[in-house]
């Protein structure tokens, strides 16, 4: 979760990480750019993602958790969006081939809490304290926003060259 204890109306951005992200030169924005990617750096409010992760849940039960989470991701990072609410996450569930409605539905019911909550437990089990965190051949956590040399360190000790790109 980006802040676990956020209350569903989001809290204010800390205009410490405001100015960060408004630097055209921070390493978050300068990474995004070399790699061609879009990503909003500005913003007021950091929203819950309590909803987001259990529509995800939701969608992993589907068999369309990875499509769902990809654009639930450009919603927050190319487009701006707050993905606590409804419309965004339904909008999000069309765009992976799901029913926006039947989300909706699902999420509001609280079926998906216990779901949620045990991941996030799991994830904390294994090291997960940070957003984002990849898990690198079952052996290294990455947190963070890295450079991409810290993934190919990671390959390379798992005996795998990456290829450059």
């Amino acid at each position: 979760m980006l802040r676990p204890g956020t209350p569903d109306e989001g809290l204010p951005l800390p205009e410490r990480i405001r100015a960060y992200m408004a630097d055209p030169n921070n390493p978050l924005s300068t990474r995004a750019r070399a790699m061609g990617l879009t990503m909003v750096t500005t913003r007021d409010v950091i929203p819950s993602t309590r909803r987001a992760h259990q529509a995800a849940e939701w969608a992993r039960s589907q068999g369309r958790f990875d499509p769902f989470h990809h654009a639930v991701l450009e919603r927050y990072w190319v487009r701006g969006e707050n993905i606590h609410d409804f419309q965004v996450l339904r909008a999000a569930a069309v765009d992976a081939g799901l029913d926006g409605e039947t989300l909706e539905r699902e999420v509001a019911s609280g079926r998906w809490k216990d779901a949620m909550e045990a991941g996030l437990a799991a994830a904390h089990e294994v090291g997960v304290n940070a957003v984002p965190t990849f898990i690198v051949g079952d052996r290294f956590v990455i947190q963070g926003a890295q450079d991409g040399r810290v993934f190919a360190q990671a390959f390379e000790r798992l005996g795998h060259t990456p290829k450059p790109r």
